[in-house]
């Protein structure tokens, strides 16, 4: 059987060679960096005034500061079949930050990193936990079974995984994770543990039933995963989390799928609840491949919609439409479309001191990356 509601990674691993990244270049009016023979899964905003980006395949860390770009640090991360990235960063302070990587068979090289002056040091092994625990199949209505995961195509085993994605700095000793592989929201911390704040379930039909994927045999169906990728403080408290949103029966038949994710959000001080629930209600759907989530200098939530036609039409199909961003207010439960197009999938945003909005666009067709600012 073969699962590919955690997988798109996979895809770009067996489809990219070419790892090394080119001189970046400003280009225009607006500030744009490129990146080549890589892709860029995460950008942060440092309080300095730099915006950091996070080299996927190479694991370094650049700075990009008055029209400059610096490598400021470099992350061991593992060669794995599939193979692990550096996938989340989130800044501390000027020069400290956090970073994710993870992506391999059965949760290889899913590790919190904490990065300073340079030195990078492993905090928290996501990887040991999720072997140990396997969270979404274990806690709440236990809706996954690890049968499901196994992937020959992407060369991922039954059993537990993890991709720890991007993240949120909670403060210099914690960050809350979203697991895209793991279906969580995790608490790591610079002493080692790590522990449960969110398990989250299938998106549902009309009817409120699970999507079912495909099944297994007539007791063991498997349904699309949910696949948590960002993650945002609100201005109360609050923690926000957006959703990739899985691979469905008719990304299967060839066809684009949008509308069903979701960003949730789960109460000040809730840990090891499960979504829906009380203290873990949807604020916004109808959204389509949530890729990151973060808040503006305005107070208003910033959603990227990684394509128009979703993840598996701009990365498996090859036929991309763009990304778009979405301004949500949080107070009404409303977003509304940015005016400008953005051609190519997106992949973050990050707002940098001065309150520029900045966003990273991926081109799979190259496999290259631009880091820019938008108008």
């Amino acid at each position: 059987m073969i699962s590919l509601s955690t997988r798109w990674r996979a895809v770009l691993v067996a489809c990219l060679s070419s790892m090394l990244v080119a001189a970046p270049a400003t280009v225009g009016a607006a500030e744009a960096h490129s990146f080549h023979g890589t892709l860029v899964f995460d950008i942060g905003a440092s309080p300095d005034g730099s915006i950091l980006v996070a080299d996927a395949f190479g694991g370094a860390i650049h700075a990009v500061r008055d029209g400059e770009v610096s490598t400021i640090a470099g992350l061991p991360v593992p060669t794995t079949t599939p193979a692990s990235t550096l996938n989340g960063i989130a800044a501390i302070g000027a020069g400290n930050f956090f970073a994710t990587t993870g992506g391999g068979d059965r949760a290889a090289g899913a590790k919190l990193w904490r990065v300073s002056r340079g030195n990078a040091r492993m905090v928290a092994d996501i990887e040991a936990f999720e072997n140990s625990h396997d969270p979404d199949a274990t806690i709440g209505p236990t809706w996954k079974d690890p049968a499901c995961e196994f992937d020959p195509i992407g060369g991922f085993s039954a059993g537990p995984q993890s991709n720890p994605y991007h993240l949120v700095a909670r403060s210099g000793g914690e960050a809350l994770v979203a697991d895209a592989a793991g279906n969580t929201l995790l608490s790591a911390r610079t002493n080692g543990s790590v522990g449960v704040v969110a398990v989250f379930t299938p998106p549902t039909d009309a009817g409120g039933d699970w999507l079912e994927l495909f099944a297994i045999d007539e007791d063991t169906s498997c349904f699309v995963q949910p696949v948590p990728t960002s993650v945002a403080i609100g201005p109360d408290g609050a923690i926000y989390v957006g959703e990739l949103t899985g691979a469905t029966q008719g990304n299967l038949a060839g066809m684009a799928s949008t509308g069903l994710s979701r960003i949730w959000r789960i109460a000040p001080g809730a840990h090891n609840v499960v979504c829906p629930s009380t203290t873990c209600t949807v604020a916004f759907d109808g959204l389509t491949s949530v890729i990151d989530l973060e808040f503006g200098p305005d107070g208003f939530l910033y959603a990227v919609e990684m394509d128009a036609n979703g993840w598996f039409a701009a990365v498996v199909l090859g036929s991309p439409a763009g990304g778009r961003i979405q301004r949500c207010d949080v107070r009404t439960g409303v977003c509304s479309e940015g005016q400008d197009p953005i051609p190519l999938p997106v992949g973050a945003i990050a707002f940098d001191r001065s309150g520029t909005a900045w966003i990273v666009e991926n081109d799979f067709s190259s496999f290259s990356a631009t880091v820019r600012t938008l108008p």
